[in-house]
């Protein structure tokens, strides 16, 4: 039996989110662009990638978008 391993599959979010955080609204307003993100830097030295826009993808169809207080705040 084989397992995914859901750092090297792109159509997998692990878990369920359910609040933005800081990180999240941050990719949300930055586009998922990741140039100048402070997790680049962290990515940079592992094998895989930050899966960041997936957790995003999944909070804006569970909750929708974040609001205009969470965004000013950390964005």
């Amino acid at each position: 039996m084989s397992t995914i391993d859901p750092f090297e599959t792109d159509s997998i979010v692990v878990g369920t989110f359910k609040r933005w955080s800081a990180s999240a609204v941050e990719c949300y307003t930055r586009k998922a662009n990741c140039d100048g993100c402070y997790y680049q830097n962290f990515f940079s030295s592992r094998p895989y990638g930050c899966k960041m826009y997936l957790a995003v993808e999944q909070l804006l169809e569970t909750l929708g978008e974040p609001s205009n207080s969470m965004i000013s705040k950390f964005s």
